[in-house]
């Protein structure tokens, strides 16, 4: 049986390419790497049809990584959230030596053992550190999203569009060269797309949320109650990392908005359970009003039109219900 320290936690749903692509890539260097023997992958697949549990059941056994491959049963809730929790949980239970988890994204890319390597001796430098992310591009050089800072209550209020576009939850980065001249940065929330962590903070967490939190901010509300039980995050610089999906649209991208908003608002109503009702529902059911306003004066395309019409109608109609 093996022993290994870093267990590599992958939830897969119909991302076939991307998959291969994620796993051939360890594949690539692992065997000429000092984590031979110390990696052990744990693939939760949430009931792909695209052929991902053919090529793993069948042709991915051929692959230097180990791996483990488990499904959900009958029922099983097979959201985000439950899909790491229970692959992390099986992780644990079959290999008692695991000291790490590594969550490793089936869009994420890791083009050799460094930066593993790198994020495993900050972690070992830093005590109150529970996990370490990394510096991601996407396949064409351009930088992709790593984290945030906690979210605020009038960003929320604000709406992503105009966050986005005045960058009010832009990473302010404080690089710190550390052991080996490691470049480290603190950072309130590092996205799980990869994420390296110990496995005593992941314990002090409980894990992710799924209840609350199946999909969308399930990585942030995790980091709050992280740093709730003691634990820090960051991320190290690398530009061996990848986090770029290739336009891959997940079953749940036509309610995107909405999910978000539901995610957000209990995020909220869980840490400032009293400030929230500054914003929610009155000022958020006018933003949502002028946000379908100006689509329907502004926006000249029909079809875009529509889209973005319905997306913000139902905002405003189920904002006084929590977006449910």
């Amino acid at each position: 049986m093996n022993n290994p320290d870093i267990g590599i936690i992958i939830n897969s749903f119909n991302r076939f390419e991307l998959l291969k692509q994620c796993m051939g890539v360890i594949d690539s260097w692992l065997p000429q790497s000092g984590l031979l023997g110390r990696l052990e992958a744990i693939v939760y697949d949430a009931g792909s049809t695209d052929g991902s549990l053919e090529w793993l059941n069948n042709h991915a056994n051929g692959l230097a990584i180990p791996y483990q491959l488990i499904t959900p049963v009958t029922g099983a809730d097979t959201s985000f959230s439950a899909g790491i929790n229970t692959a992390s949980e099986f992780a644990i239970a079959k290999f008692p030596s695991l000291k790490y988890l590594l969550f490793y994204e089936t869009d994420n890319q890791i083009f050799s053992p460094e930066p593993i390597l790198r994020a495993l001796k900050i972690l070992g430098s830093k005590a109150n550190l529970g996990a370490c992310g990394f510096t991601v591009r996407q396949h064409n050089g351009s930088p992709a999203g790593v984290g945030m800072p906690f979210p605020r209550l009038i960003n929320f209020a604000l709406g992503k569009n105009l966050v986005h576009k005045w960058q009010l939850e832009a990473i302010s980065y404080k690089w710190e060269n550390q052991i080996d001249d490691i470049k480290f940065s603190e950072v309130d929330v590092v996205y799980t797309s990869p994420l390296l962590l110990k496995m005593e903070a992941w314990n002090d967490s409980g894990g992710f949320d799924a209840a609350n939190f199946p999909f969308s901010d399930c990585d942030i509300d995790w980091a709050r109650r992280l740093r709730n039980a003691g634990w820090h995050m960051g991320v190290i610089e690398t530009n061996e990392v990848i986090h770029d999906n290739l336009s891959a649209v997940s079953s749940w991208s036509k309610s995107r908005a909405l999910q978000f908003h539901r995610a957000r608002l209990k995020y909220f109503k869980r840490y400032q359970p009293v400030a929230v009702f500054l914003v929610w529902p009155l000022l958020l059911i006018f933003r949502h009003l002028l946000e379908l306003t100006s689509v329907l004066i502004l926006v000249k395309g029909r079809d875009r039109r529509i889209q973005l019409s319905g997306q913000f109608s139902d905002l405003l109609r189920l904002c006084i219900k929590g977006y449910k």
